[in-house]
């Protein structure tokens, strides 16, 4: 008798916690589809974004990729090239100050 006792308990918790949830789902919002020139604008940001990439020292370049578009974590960089992961955390960090210096030299970017 224990048993089914708990075993309702559970199943009516499980059920409200799943009403609560829905409830509170709130859908994303809808993006508007970007215009012919908002386009453009984009295209070109990334196309400096990609110059000032490349512009960097391979080290930094290397760690920023694997970072930052492959996803990776510090661990799993820090055993690619076999540096330690607080160099990892260091060349990334010049890395972006380097970036950042280099966007805000071309015009448009603060």
């Amino acid at each position: 008798m224990g048993y089914l006792r708990v075993s309702v308990v559970n199943g009516s918790r499980s059920m409200l916690r799943k009403r609560r949830t829905v409830r509170g789902y709130k859908p994303p919002r809808t993006i508007e589809a970007a215009g012919p020139e908002d386009r453009a604008v984009l295209a070109e940001e990334h196309s400096e974004v990609f110059a000032a990439v490349q512009s960097l020292p391979p080290r930094q370049r290397e760690v920023l990729v694997l970072r930052y578009w492959s996803g990776l974590s510090e661990a799993e960089i820090a055993a690619a090239p076999g540096i330690t992961p607080g160099t990892v955390k260091s060349t990334a960090s010049r890395a972006l100050d380097a970036l950042e210096r280099t966007l805000k030299a071309k015009e448009g970017w603060s």
